[in-house]
């Protein structure tokens, strides 16, 4: 069987690990967002509406006699 002291361990362990994991986390979340600066996203283009054009029917209607 393990020994308290053992388990102990491991779990200071794996706490120390986390937190650590945590941290390097937050610091590299935390740098890629405040090095955003204005310039760095375009503004957004506006959308240019199509060009205007006549419609034409592609079957003429018939004559009337």
């Amino acid at each position: 069987m393990v020994d308290g002291w053992i388990t102990a361990v491991v779990l200071i362990f794996g706490i120390a690990v986390a937190l650590v994991g945590v941290f390097a986390y937050l610091r590299m979340f935390n740098r890629n967002e405040t090095h955003h600066s204005p310039t760095d996203i375009p503004p957004p283009t506006p959308v240019k509406p199509a060009p205007a054009e006549e419609v034409v029917p592609a079957v003429k209607p018939p004559r009337e006699s």
